[in-house]
């Protein structure tokens, strides 16, 4: 299958960079004192460095570093702001359909080619194409003519995009999109070159030297499965305010190897995933503690063109099994927030977050659907449907977990304790690398499953879109044209009011069809030496999540 996804696994270590590693607002060491570097890890080996084509947190994590899009997202005093990329100043028309960027002549190659708007041309009609099948084409569909184009109607050179000059780059969407502006810090709005797209084929960002790089830093070795560098990259627009000279990256996910690679300075940052280790590290002085929450939540999902999970009772009595507190305190080690809607706590429209508006949703369902049944009772129900008797431990049900640490069969024992207090219902736990657990899920070889997801900009839209029928990113097989209207309505909605009612009333659709079940929102516990610092983050405090700035604004003193 060619669709992917941006998944986050849980327990396992994420795009570290996208948390400020907190530290004074100016850089108090000039003259390069001393050695500026850092280290750090990820749990899992990127899958590539094809901005079309990258589908993983571990890919975004390099790229976001390596890359530079036409704005950055960046966190000035505590507060969101656009920053530049590429683009020095942009602007939209009156009817907010047509934005114009203006690149700077400054921009360069990592070889030292002038970056030019005809290869960001090339780049969103490559991501358009559905040859490509790209897993990101929904950041590209308010653009005229994607959904054409998508279809096979029309060439992607029709795509309303086009570069009126080398620096000029104006963007035509097909209706105004409020967060237009906020979603081109996505990677697929990475500038790409035709000809070296062509020269590497199917090995374009395959490795390090199949690609080329226009960001902060630039990849100068990757040993797969094993380690991965990204050093200063010279020719970037803005070098002179990027302190560190390299980060070395360490591909490692076992919880034990992890800790004793910090504790012995082999790595600079860490993210814990229990209240012991929380604790443990709290108390030590020379780390500094930031918390990052909101944006990212876990989930089951269910295969909806599945046998068993296609009666929508079946799927219900499994959500109904579910008391997210419990999965909270005893998967999670309190760690994270028990979650009672699609939608995470920190997306708003406007200034009101989502979850404050629509309230805990599936806990009101659930504490209504409880009073009157039983999840067993609904499950039974499941069943007579589909004639399958009336004895759930006949039920032949396998979850899907990515991952294969003690964690993970730890965390499958609960789910097999969960449901078969809730349903009598005896699930078998297949545990398998997310590679091979995400060719099964897109091959549609599974019956229920668990990630998590990543929203990348804020707006409701960003997380509601993967549910759309035309991209199904989550591979359940669920298609609702009401769901759509509203959806597609709503990001194109200039009312606030107007726009959230409607979200709202798109993922009641969602929560209601029990195509998913969410279990809690994501909160990353990170830990990082004292002396690494950002010129923008408050020291040791909650750091904004839509943020994506990397590494460029960090440094080192005191190391």
């Amino acid at each position: 299958m060619k669709r992917r996804i941006i998944a986050l696994l849980l327990t396992v270590v994420m795009s570290f960079s996208l948390a400020a590693c907190s530290g004074s607002k100016e850089k108090a060491t000039e003259g390069g004192a001393e050695e500026q570097y850092v280290n750090t890890y990820l749990a899992a080996d990127p899958t590539t460095l094809d901005p079309s084509l990258r589908s993983d947190t571990y890919s975004s994590d390099i790229l976001m570093n390596s890359m530079e899009s036409l704005i950055r997202v960046g966190q000035r005093d505590g507060k969101y702001t656009f920053v530049p990329g590429d683009a020095e100043t942009w602007e939209s028309d009156e009817t907010g359909t047509v934005w114009t960027f203006h690149l700077g002549e400054d921009r360069k190659w990592s070889d030292g080619e002038p970056v030019t708007a005809d290869q960001y041309v090339y780049s969103l009609q490559r991501t358009a194409d559905p040859e490509t099948g790209s897993p990101n084409s929904f950041f590209v569909s308010p653009i005229k003519n994607y959904a054409a184009i998508s279809e096979g109607e029309m060439a992607p050179e029709e795509l309303g995009v086009e570069a009126p000059d080398e620096h000029t780059l104006v963007i035509t969407l097909e209706n105004p999109m409020p967060s237009f502006l906020e979603s081109t810090d996505a990677s697929v709005f990475y500038p790409q070159r035709q000809e070296i797209v062509e020269q590497y084929g199917e090995q374009y960002g395959a490795d390090f030297d199949k690609f080329v790089y226009n960001g902060p830093f630039k990849v100068t070795e990757w040993t797969h499965n094993s380690s991965i560098k990204i050093e200063k990259n010279e020719n970037y627009w803005d070098a002179e305010n990027v302190d560190l000279d390299y980060v070395t990256y360490q591909i490692m996910s076992d919880t034990a190897a992890i800790m004793n690679a910090y504790e012995s300075g082999q790595i600079d940052v860490i993210t814990v995933s229990s209240q012991e280790e929380l604790q443990k590290y709290q108390a030590d002085d020379s780390n500094v503690y930031t918390k990052i929450s909101g944006g990212t939540i876990s989930f089951a999902f269910y295969n909806t063109e599945d046998e068993l999970f296609s009666n929508a009772n079946i799927r219900k009595a499994f959500t109904m099994a579910v008391d997210q507190e419990k999965v909270n305190d005893i998967a999670f080690s309190g760690l994270r927030e028990p979650l009672y809607g699609w939608i995470a706590p920190a997306i708003s429209v406007g200034d009101k977050t989502m979850r404050s508006v629509a309230g805990d949703t599936l806990k009101e369902m659930r504490k209504e659907t409880l009073a009157k049944t039983t999840a067993k009772d609904i499950l039974l129900e499941g069943m007579k449907e589909l004639g399958l008797g009336d004895d759930p431990s006949t039920l032949d049900v396998t979850f899907s977990l990515a991952g294969t640490s003690d964690w993970f069969r730890t965390f499958g024992e609960y789910l097999q304790q969960m449901y078969k207090e809730a349903l009598g219902v005896d699930v078998k736990i297949d545990f398998s690398e997310w590679g091979i657990f995400s060719d099964n899920v897109y091959s549609g070889n599974f019956q229920l499953g668990f990630m998590a997801w990543g929203a990348y900009y804020n707006d409701p839209y960003d997380m509601l879109s993967v549910h759309l029928t035309d991209f199904n990113q989550i591979a359940t097989g669920w298609s609702d044209p009401e769901y759509d209207k509203l959806v597609l309505g709503a990001s194109q909605e200039m009312d606030e009011d107007a726009r959230m009612q409607m979200y709202i009333d798109a993922e009641n659709i969602l929560l209601e069809a029990n195509v998913m079940c969410p279990f809690a929102t994501s909160v990353s516990h990170q830990f990082t030496k004292s002396y690494l610092h950002d010129k923008y983050a408050e020291y040791g405090q909650d750091n904004l999540y839509f943020t994506h700035e990397g590494w460029k604004n960090v440094y080192v003193e005191g190391r």
